[in-house]
This record gives C-alpha cells, structure tokens and sequence, in this order.
C-alpha cells in the first residue's frame, strides 16, 4: 500500500476506498466514530484508513489511539 497522508478528507477516502463500495453515509458514521472534526470537516486519520481498508476496523474499538497501536 502507498504510504498515506497523515490525515485524509472524507471525499479523499471515498475516491480511496470507491464509490461503489461503500456510500457517504456509512464513511460518515466511521467518521463521527473513528475521526477527527475540525470545523465542519471531518479527518480521517490514517491509521482509521488503512483499517477501513483492510476490513478491521472493528479492532479499533480494542485497541485506541495512545494505547500502543498507533503507527
């Protein structure tokens, strides 16, 4: 995988993950979830990406940013 940015837009992970895969809605509940707002923008940061993209973001929940798994 290409090395990403350290925080990403929610339209720079739709195009990434595709539109066809996954809808803005559910990207909008990962989002509010796993992200970070700043104004009304939402950050992805990439460590929620890359767990988007390999199917586990349900390890998220086990493992929190500041607790040994951020990269």
């Amino acid at each position: 995988m290409e090395q990403l940015p350290f925080l990403m837009t929610l339209g720079e992970v739709h195009r990434l993950v595709g539109h066809t895969r996954v809808g803005r809605d559910a990207l909008y509940a990962v989002a509010r979830r796993y992200g970070v707002k700043l104004g009304k923008r939402y950050l992805f940061p990439r460590r929620v990406v890359e767990a988007l993209l390999e199917g586990r973001l349900d390890e998220l929940d086990k493992n929190p940013a500041g607790q040994g798994g951020d990269k």
